[in-house]
């Protein structure tokens, strides 16, 4: 029985070798339907080198681009931040200044500097020549 098992393994041996030669004309023939040997030849890529330099020229512009369109974003989403606390901002010095201008509020501030509300009525002035004035 040894001398069987070692006259299998010598049979097969030979037939995997004839195999191999087999899968690399195939490969060839598969490699030559596509012609990738013609595709990467020295004349096609000196003729295809203008192309692919304007593919790239469009990429980095693509990219520089979308690098550019983010900064903006960032820049308008600061922006909108900002205008937020203006606005906040306005409001409450806006209602500072109604509360203070205040007709009893501005006569109390000014009293410490002796100027004082007018009891009187404002009176009319009429001008019936350019000279003269009369009063009511």
């Amino acid at each position: 029985m040894s001398n069987e098992f070692k006259n299998t393994e010598k049979q097969t041996a030979p037939l995997m070798e004839e195999v191999k030669p087999k899968e690399t004309k195939k490969m060839r023939s598969f490699l030559r339907f596509f012609s990738i040997r013609n595709i990467f030849s020295k004349d096609n890529v000196m003729s295809s080198l203008s192309f692919v330099f304007f593919l790239a020229t469009l990429a980095i512009i693509y990219i520089a681009n979308s690098y550019n369109a983010e900064k903006q974003v960032r820049k308008i989403e600061s922006t909108q931040k900002e205008l937020k606390e203006l606005v906040s901002e306005y409001g409450s010095v806006k209602r500072m200044m109604q509360d203070s201008s205040r007709q009893t509020i501005v006569a109390r501030k000014v009293e410490s500097m002796g100027l004082f509300e007018a009891t009187m009525s404002s009176q009319k002035q009429i001008v019936v020549n350019k000279n003269d004035l009369v009063t009511k």
